[in-house]
């Protein structure tokens, strides 16, 4: 079971300062807003990914790509619709959702898939990649159960599984950069390609139809200067 495709990209501005190359807390440093973000960061980076982003309209942006809103004890006057968390790709986290996908079933109000995503610094473009984005159909959403139930599964995973890969990254520190096609599977890419032209009702009714998703229109509405998502 593979999880389906965004239809649009996802663009995030990352600041001045962000430890692009080399970084010392890519998990701990969530502890500063809700330990409960620390063990869903640490439980990502066990699986071969990262808690890069989440946004909502009690946190605002908050996470390892927007570290500097960590540290702020309010949404500092931004207002945000609609819950989005990005977490990078890889194969192992996508089993894990695909097996347990229950806690994204279970709450109807919740859609998951993959899509690009760009980071840019100052109008520069830093790096693109391959992103988990698991987003909301109504801008209010209230996210709590579903990341008490992404702790539980995390920290679940971690009891049976441990790579002392947060370990050496917070001692040794993490070299973060991206690349296009780091995780690019080619023969994957074509199997889902093949499936979105499929057009004849025949084929729909076999595959399920198309491998890609429509993104909620409202989550590109970010007011502060960030532009989240690109139809």
């Amino acid at each position: 079971m593979f999880l389906p495709f965004w239809n649009s990209e996802i663009y995030v501005d990352i600041t001045s300062w962000f430890p692009y190359g080399n970084d010392y807390s890519p998990v701990s440093v969530n502890r500063f807003f809700d330990d409960r973000l620390k063990v869903i960061a640490k439980g990502c980076m066990e699986l071969g990914s990262e808690f890069l982003f989440m946004v909502s309209p009690l946190t605002g942006c908050i996470g390892n790509l927007s570290r500097d809103n960590l540290f702020k004890p309010a949404n500092d006057g931004m207002f945000t619709l609609g819950f989005m968390m990005l977490l990078g790709y890889s194969d192992m986290l996508e089993q894990v959702l695909c097996s347990t996908m229950g806690i994204i079933d279970d709450d109807k109000e919740l859609s998951v898939g993959i899509a690009p995503c760009s980071l840019w610094r100052e109008g520069v473009l830093t790096g693109r990649s391959k992103v988990i984005a698991i987003v909301s159909r109504e801008p209010f959403y209230d996210h709590n159960k579903f990341l008490i139930g992404l702790e539980f599964l995390f920290d679940e995973m971690m009891k049976r599984t441990k790579t002392g890969l947060t370990f050496y990254a917070e001692k040794f520190g993490y070299t973060r950069f991206y690349y296009e096609h780091e995780n690019f599977d080619p023969l994957k890419f074509k199997i889902s390609q093949a499936l979105s032209d499929i057009k004849s009702g025949e084929a729909h009714e076999i595959t399920g139809g198309s491998s890609e998703i429509q993104f909620p229109p409202f989550l590109g509405m970010v007011m502060g200067g960030i532009s989240l998502v690109e139809e």
